[in-house]
Order: C-alpha cells, then structure tokens, then sequence
C-alpha cells in the first residue's frame, strides 16, 4: 500500500470504477480497486488501519449468513483455518467510513450446483441483507470460488451491476460487467513484478498464469 501510495495511486470501491465504465468515460488513470472476498474480521483489525493511512477505499464481499460467526459454510479447503467474520457493528462502521460492501452470496454455496431458485434465493437474499442493515443500495457481487455460467451471471445483472470472478487479468472499458477478472494478491509476492503491475509485461504474465491455471484444473477434473 506504501508502493501505491508514494507512487500517485489511489484505491476506489468498486462502485465507482464501474459507474465509469457504464458512462463509457475514460477510466482513471493511476486507480486501483482493492477486493476482499468473505469479509473475514482480520479485514477490520489489520487491513483497515492501513488503507485508512493512505487514505485507500476497498470492496467488501461478505457471506450475509454468517455475519458476526466464522467461515463454516461447506467446501473449505482443508488447510483453510476456521476464522472470525465482520460483524455487522462492524461492517456499519466500515461503511461510515467510505468503504463498499458487496454480497458474497448469503452462504457460499457453489451457484453453478444450484437450482434457477436457489441461484436467485442467494443473490437477491444476500443483497436485501446488507441492503436493510446499511441503508444503501449493494450494486457489486463476487461469485463463491469464482464460479458461474451462463445463467448465474445473467441472474447476477438482474441483481446487481457488476460481478466479480476470480480469472486473472485487468478491468479496461470493455471489460465484461457480469464477470469482472481480477488479480489474486498470491501474484503479486514478489515485489519486481508488483512493480511493473501498470505495465502490457504484467498483463502477458497474467495471461500465462491464468493458461496455467486452466491446464491445472482441466487435468484435475479428468
């Protein structure tokens, strides 16, 4: 966040990069969007005193359901440990103080295993969760695992404005809104590429990565 900050960044929600895209005007120059997925409490405790310090504003996608208890909805991996999650006292303060929430579905389930039902029961009842306990209106979903086809994105944009995916690549003015790529913070460990992240070498190495990962997972599902 220091890198960012000392080198002209700035960390918008989500909302408004979006909002930016749906007027077709030219996107901000030095912007990034900061996104969490779960809404896990360590989000209150550690990241939110740092962004504070430089001024940064971030994305939260949270589990409505589980608001306030921990990340026991089925299909964890093994190694992930059981953890706290934002409470709503929380997330109202957070979003006091200009920070995003989305919805994360209400329990994490893997939409793509759902019926057309189930699918609009997930979206539409995490939505109207935060939306009654923040009085605002919840424009941005982030899709569990990172899974969705065809009918759960177009269920997504009957909800929502834009839906986030977890394929790696950068958001441009033609990016597609109902399955938005982003950047795992997993590849940028090491500080030489964090650094050249704004540059056309980050975005082939992306790519690569991202070749790599549906090679791993096709060889996984045969």
């Amino acid at each position: 966040m220091r890198f960012l900050s000392d080198t002209g960044y700035r960390a918008i929600p989500l909302r408004e990069l979006v909002a930016t895209i749906q007027a077709k005007g030219p996107l901000p120059e030095k912007t990034v969007v900061l996104t969490f997925d779960d809404g896990f409490r360590n989000f209150y405790t550690e990241a939110f005193p740092v962004l504070a310090e430089f001024g940064f504003r971030a994305t939260v996608f949270v589990v409505t359901d589980f608001c306030g208890g921990h990340n026991d909805w089925p299909g964890n991996p093994a190694e992930l440990p059981r953890s706290e999650l934002l409470s709503w006292e929380e997330i109202k303060e957070l979003d006091e103080a200009g920070f995003e929430f989305g919805s994360h579905t209400r329990t994490h389930a893997d939409l793509v295993k759902l019926s057309r039902e189930q699918v609009a029961d997930e979206l539409a009842g995490s939505r109207s969760a935060i939306q009654h306990q923040l009085g605002r209106d919840v424009t941005s979903l982030a899709f569990p695992f990172g899974r969705s086809n065809q009918l759960v994105r177009r269920r997504a944009m009957h909800e929502y404005t834009a839906a986030c995916s977890t394929d790696l690549g950068m958001v441009d003015s033609l990016s597609d809104l109902s399955s938005l790529k982003r950047v795992d913070a997993y590849y940028l460990g090491n500080r030489r590429i964090f650094e050249r992240f704004s540059s056309g070498a980050f975005v082939n190495y992306l790519r690569v990565r991202q070749s790599m990962r549906s090679v791993r997972s096709l060889l996984t599902r045969t």
